[in-house]
């Protein structure tokens, strides 16, 4: 189908997009806005369904050759489309699709071999959350799991930090991490690292992984909760010099995977 132009905000199917910047309702409507020519491209071709595109006048030219044909999409003046979203519309183009239900880890872990999953306990930085969801991507693990309180792995800004590579990778939400850590320790035989600050944890520079091994990260301020410490099998840490306390999350998981990665080339 030919994009549509719409001349008037008060259009009902541009409900979704209005107010962006203000409003986290898509999680709760269960939907999700890809947001920039990347991710929408990606998501284009994720299997996700695209409900709507909307894109500005600026930025048509560049992108009209990957719009769908088999989704609306609906183009407007540039300054019709920032007073929509509530922010300058940069990225010039947006997608709304469909969220899906997290699959249990029965059905995207490998029965057997080696297998990484990334734990986020309480991973509240929603830039954290896309920088983790892209590392674990780029260093081949099976799936990125996300405790109570972590940032919305398909809001706007996790979907642009992590380029989209959530569309492609199981993402599963748990409102019970330590039952879920049991499960993978007692029915899919992964021992369970956790990631922390703490001068008796086992320095990662000695460490060995586990083929199956679930690495766990912690919240920014206080690290990995004591529920979720509990069913730790192995406690790791990176030594740091110059009086050096923390890392980001982010830079610790790139670390961290790299380590793993090194001991189970894909």
């Amino acid at each position: 189908m030919e994009p549509e132009r719409i001349e008037r905000l008060d259009d009902p199917r541009l409900d979704v997009y209005r107010n962006l910047k203000s409003t986290n309702a898509t999680r709760d409507a269960r939907i999700f806005i890809a947001e920039g020519p990347t991710v929408v491209e990606r998501v284009l071709k994720s299997g996700f369904s695209v409900s709507s595109v909307v894109i500005s006048d600026r930025k048509f030219a560049g992108f009209h050759s990957r719009l769908p044909v088999d989704v609306p999409v609906y183009r407007l003046r540039q300054e019709l489309a920032e007073e929509l979203v509530g922010f300058a519309f940069h990225c010039g183009v947006m997608a709304s699709a469909h969220r899906r239900p997290s699959l249990a880890p029965g059905q995207w872990l490998p029965d057997s071999g080696p297998a990484l999953v990334v734990v986020g306990d309480r991973i509240t930085d929603p830039e954290n959350v896309g920088a983790l969801i892209r590392i674990a991507s780029a260093f081949g693990a099976a799936g990125v799991i996300l405790g109570p309180g972590s940032a919305d792995p398909f809001s706007r800004r996790v979907l642009r930090v992590s380029m989209g590579n959530g569309l492609f990778l199981p993402i599963m939400e748990t409102a019970d991490p330590e039952a879920l850590l049991h499960e993978l320790s007692d029915r899919h035989g992964m021992t369970i690292a956790g990631t922390l600050l703490d001068p008796t944890a086992f320095a990662l520079s000695a460490h060995s992984f586990a083929a199956r091994t679930a690495l766990v990260f912690g919240n920014e301020y206080d690290g990995i909760s004591p529920v979720v410490q509990a069913r730790l099998n192995v406690r790791l840490t990176i030594p740091m010099l110059n009086g050096t306390d923390s890392l980001n999350v982010a830079v610790s998981a790139g670390i961290f995977l790299h380590h793993y990665r090194s001991c189970h080339p894909g």
